[in-house]
């Protein structure tokens, strides 16, 4: 029998677009699926429609359940709630998917693709693009219908999966592609066994720390050369509607989380996991500078310019060993640049054995 996918989905008032969603993942071809939706105490019919599809796909014969959230916790603590649900039922060969109400699969075969490219390379993370869709488009250069991908597609090139070592670009890049990383259970359990108890406060960007998983000394990455997800942009999402406590806590607070998992749980991670997190910070603060520049300028952020987001990131992040600049693309900029056409002998004995 093929391994169990778990796909998981977080819900709060997702009535208006949860349909199309749900519909994506009834589509898919692969044999055996099984939904785990954390609903965070909707208000609307959301509930009602959740129930109305758990009939359709219990009657195709795939499992359902519901997870009713007794009050409303936020964005990032559902995510929490949700994955310490779905890691005590995996196996370590079990995979988990993860995706949000407003998102949904490009294709019918494309859980099938993700697994079939996983099998074939010894993965047990895969890296998957998406194409951006609805009424907004992302603050930093990608316009509504753009697929970004490159990273995905590079990786899915590969005869082979590789380390975060062997390709140590992962660390500053993988993140962008936010929660489209498609995980085996030898991975996403132990991660959420060191992911921490956090706050309702922490509503947003609860992908920082799952750079974690890519620094696991078992990790072995590969990427889907094609799009995975439409990623749905719009008006009401949380990241559209920014206010100044988002960058200022949250998003540093995330941050700190991820430093922090290291930090406490060194056996798991490869020798490097403090380099290629240093990467990930210097990368984030100059994205982020962007953004809040952006933002603020856009009249959501209401007196918290860059330089304060900056000021608060240099007083609660440690940066000794950081080199920081605001703009992504001067970024290690005096360093050999680190690419995937195999040009180290490491990367040559790692790939094409």
């Amino acid at each position: 029998m093929a391994d169990t996918v778990f796909i998981g989905m977080r819900t709060h008032n997702s009535a208006q677009t949860l349909d199309n969603s749900l519909k994506s993942i009834y589509a898919q071809d692969y044999p055996n699926l099984k939904i785990v939706i954390y609903d965070d105490c909707s208000s609307d019919s959301t509930m009602k429609k959740i129930k109305t599809w758990q009939k359709k796909f219990t009657d195709k014969n795939i499992d359902f359940d519901i997870v009713a959230g007794s009050n409303n916790v936020g964005c990032g603590k559902a995510f929490e709630n949700l994955g310490r649900v779905v890691a005590d039922k995996m196996n370590d060969k079990d995979i988990f998917v993860m995706l949000d109400s407003d998102d949904s699969f490009v294709s019918s075969k494309t859980v099938s693709q993700c697994v079939q490219q996983m099998n074939k390379t010894n993965a047990n993370i895969c890296i998957a693009g998406f194409q951006l869709q609805g009424d907004m488009n992302l603050v930093l250069n990608w316009d509504n219908g753009t697929p970004h991908n490159t990273l995905s597609h590079q990786l899915g090139s590969l005869s082979k999966s590789v380390s975060v070592e062997d390709v140590p670009e992962i660390s500053s890049k993988a993140d962008s592609i936010g929660w489209t990383k498609i995980v085996k259970g030898e991975i996403f359990k132990p991660y959420m066994q060191i992911f921490p108890q956090i706050s309702k406060e922490m509503s947003v960007c609860e992908d920082f720390p799952s750079l974690a998983m890519f620094l696991f000394k078992k990790s072995k990455i590969t990427g889907l050369k094609g799009n995975a997800y439409n990623y749905f942009k719009h008006t009401g999402s949380s990241t559209v509607q920014a206010r100044p406590e988002d960058f200022s806590v949250i998003r540093i607070g995330f941050l700190k989380i991820l430093q922090k998992m290291v930090k406490d749980n060194r056996d798991l991670f490869v020798p490097s996991a403090e380099k290629h997190i240093n990467s990930f910070l210097e990368t984030k603060y100059a994205v982020i500078s962007q953004i809040v520049d952006k933002k603020s300028q856009q009249g959501y952020l209401h007196g918290y310019s860059k330089a304060d987001f900056q000021n608060d990131f240099k007083r609660k992040i440690d940066c000794s060993l950081l080199r920081l600049c605001d703009r992504p693309g001067l970024l290690r900029q005096n360093t050999p640049k680190t690419t995937l056409d195999l040009s180290t002998n490491a990367k040559r004995n790692s790939l094409e054995k």
